[in-house]
């Protein structure tokens, strides 16, 4: 894979089909500094099983060229509504944009994470599947840019957007909580 110059990559929304911005983690002061948590449906359902969620089980891919640079796959789903406190991404990949940028995608479901270390993948190729592994209360994508691999070392990164439907108009500003996305 070709290294890029630091800010050149452009990144595509992670998910395919209509979305929305359920939280963002804009103004922290780590990692999740430009954070977005995205999930299908208009209102989190009450119920205590992951499928009845429309997020969950939704393919979830890559947003730009990348190595993958870590892939964990094996922790359980959480009921909803409980959050699993001891594993703050569940199942989740990290990818190398070769541009001194990373790629986070975390809670997903255990045993459908499509990748391994080590390999290459083109932008748009499933990584796995949406769901309610790690750190989370409800079936939803927590997709990141960050500087470093490792979380705990890294800075957000503002993604450069490629242009996406927001709110019925195209975009490629940072979107905010509450704008439906449609990413193709």
């Amino acid at each position: 894979m070709p290294r890029y110059a630091p800010g050149t990559v452009t990144y595509r929304l992670p998910v395919v089909g209509k979305w929305r911005v359920y939280r963002t983690h804009y103004g922290a002061n780590n990692d999740q500094a430009y954070a977005l948590d995205l999930v299908i449906d208009d209102d989190m359902p009450r119920s205590q099983r992951n499928e009845d969620h429309p997020s969950y089980n939704q393919p979830i891919v890559a947003d730009a060229p990348g190595v993958v640079v870590i892939a964990v796959d094996g922790v359980p789903d959480n009921v909803p509504g409980r959050a699993n406190k001891y594993d703050m991404h569940g199942n989740f990949v990290v990818l190398d944009h070769q541009n001194g940028e990373y790629s986070l995608f975390a809670h997903l479901i255990p045993g459908t994470v499509r990748v391994r270390k080590g390999m290459f993948v083109p932008a748009g190729t499933e990584l796995g599947r949406c769901g309610n592994s790690g750190h989370s209360f409800a079936p939803h994508l927590h997709w990141q840019i960050m500087t470093d691999a490792d979380a705990n070392a890294a800075r957000g990164v503002p993604p450069r957007y490629m242009p996406y439907e927001r709110n019925g108009a195209t975009s490629v500003e940072l979107p905010q909580k509450g704008d439906r996305l449609l990413a193709k």
